[in-house]
């Protein structure tokens, strides 16, 4: 056994990180443009602003700069070099929505290499300026932080959101990261134009809780992006006639210490296309299988959004499902936010309680709400698919056709083939519309056959069992392509026809259970392929 001394203390050894490599290496923490700009509005609602401006210049050089004003409480000179400092001191209230003393910087960093921020407090009024500049940062080697005179140009665009009053401007100078390398300004502009209109929906959408004036939740403020304002994106349609609020529940979690504190989750079924007060409306709820799952607030402020948490995968048939998750700054590190506060992770006594009690219900009823909506969509868009089928039947039936019937009495016919002549029961009907005499799809067929034979105005026929997953989920998708249709109809048009050539009158069950026992064996071989998604492919 190894005997284990006691270590001697000596001097400590003071050790400073290398300046350039350490704030370079820092650009590198995961934000992408959108989080970025999201970051430094926490700081503007952190400091009690009412209003927020967002202005993005790309002058005919190519440099782009950022502008965020605000007309929060503003800084002195000792709140500047605090909020400037990596790991700033903690705010005293721990609900803010600045939560680890890094965004402001790194954030900024990771599309500039010159962060500058501007303030007006309230003690004397003075507009203060400093700034880091990597370049500035790497040259020296050293951490020094610039201080600089406010230009009248800077203080003109403070004034404009802050009116002479307390606010703070954060400037992006030097950006490198936002755009790629363009030789041609036209094309820069439309990335540009493209990545500020990501911002717009992803500011609409994060402080949905502060822009929405009959919201209550929060106080609200008013966000404007190069001018146009912002206007709140509500994910659960709450306004609209046909949502549904299917499970509203408070969870109390009992923390280490033996405190409690809570959760809330609101599940919402947002309506089917169809059902929207208006086409707007419609359009602003982007319906997508992308948009579906929980939407995480903390402190009124969303961070995450639009999956299930590693609970379920996302399936077509919830996509009209989205989830309200909320919470404060109580259960930070029950949840382990993490440092851009645009993701949590549950432990699994909290995502079993939520995945065995509190969803189940929801998303039986979402997924009835969209397979009612589905039956109906793929039936509608289905109407006319199989015109072309009975046009190239029709053409060539008699070439193929080996038998004769002739109709004799309800749903019975003398059927003459090869074998002789019969009397056979049979489906008897006349065309749901000119022209559509040979392939005949219909709503459902008995003991979930996906086809059967028929007569149709005296001709062979064949129904097609719409309600049959594999007209759901293998004809739907290629509903729009003739070619497809026609070759899958044609199949099951010969399969009738074959029956009618062969039947005798020993066979008939052999052939009724063969239908039967094929439409089942495609129903289970179908089973794990994508539901159809009418909505999304209207769009």
């Amino acid at each position: 056994m190894i005997k284990k001394e006691e270590n001697t203390q000596l001097d400590d050894i003071t050790l400073p990180p290398d300046p350039g490599r350490i704030i370079n290496g820092l650009r590198d923490t995961g934000y992408n443009f959108n989080t970025a700009v999201a970051d430094i509005i926490d700081n503007s609602i952190a400091a009690f602003a009412t209003k927020v401006d967002i202005s993005i210049d790309f002058s005919p050089q190519k440099e782009l700069t950022v502008y965020v004003a605000d007309n929060g409480c503003g800084m002195d000179m000792a709140g500047l070099k605090n909020a400037m400092k990596y790991g700033s001191d903690k705010r005293d209230d721990p609900g803010s929505l600045g939560k680890f003393g890094l965004g402001l910087k790194t954030s900024s960093t990771s599309f500039c290499r010159c962060l500058s921020v501007i303030s007006r407090g309230a003690e004397d009024g003075t507009v203060r300026k400093v700034q880091w500049d990597l370049d500035y940062i790497v040259d020296s080697n050293d951490w020094k932080l610039r201080h600089f005179t406010v230009s009248p140009d800077e203080e003109e665009i403070l004034d404009a959101t802050a009116e002479g009053e307390t606010g703070t401007l954060v400037i992006w100078e030097k950006i490198d990261r936002l755009l790629k390398t363009y030789t041609n300004r036209g094309n820069a502009q439309k990335a540009l134009e493209k990545a500020i209109t990501g911002l717009y929906f992803h500011i609409s959408m994060i402080f949905q809780r502060f822009l929405d004036q009959s919201d209550s939740r929060d106080r609200n403020v008013e966000i404007n992006l190069n001018g146009k304002k912002v206007i709140a994106w509500d994910p659960f349609c709450t306004k609209e006639t046909f949502t549904e609020k299917l499970a509203d529940e408070e969870v109390i979690v009992e923390m280490p210490d033996g405190s409690t504190t809570s959760f809330k989750i609101k599940a919402y079924m947002i309506p089917r296309r169809d059902d929207f007060s208006t086409s707007s409306s419609r359009d602003l709820a982007r319906l997508s299988n992308d948009m579906q799952g929980f939407y995480v607030y903390r402190e009124n402020r969303l961070i995450h959004h639009s999956d299930w948490l590693g609970m379920f995968s996302k399936e077509p048939h919830f996509s009209l499902l989205r989830v309200e998750f909320s919470f404060d700054h109580t259960l930070d590190e029950a949840f382990n936010v993490d440092i851009k506060k645009s993701r949590i992770l549950l432990n699994e006594e909290i995502i079993n309680y939520i995945k065995d009690r509190i969803m189940p219900a929801p998303r039986r009823a979402a997924e009835e709400r969209y397979r009612i909506g589905t039956k109906g969509k793929v039936a509608e868009q289905a109407r006319d698919a199989h015109a072309a089928s009975n046009k190239n039947i029709e053409d060539k039936a008699k070439a193929v056709e080996e038998s004769t019937t002739e109709v004799t009495g309800k749903d019975e016919i003398k059927l003459t083939n090869q074998h002789g002549t019969f009397s056979h029961k049979i489906t008897i009907r006349s065309a749901p519309k000119p022209g559509q005499y040979r392939v005949i799809p219909v709503e459902v067929l008995p003991d979930g056959q996906l086809w059967n034979p028929c007569i149709t105005d005296g001709k062979h026929a064949v129904e097609i069992n719409q309600a049959h997953p594999y007209y759901q989920k293998v004809y739907f998708p290629v509903i729009a392509q003739n070619v497809m249709v026609t070759g899958m109809d044609a199949l099951l048009w010969a399969l009738a026809e074959a029956e009618l050539s062969t039947f005798n009158s020993l066979n008939k069950e052999q052939y009724e259970d063969m239908r039967i026992v094929v439409s089942r064996c495609l129903k289970k071989l179908v089973a794990d392929l994508p539901d159809p998604d009418p909505d999304i492919s209207e769009e």
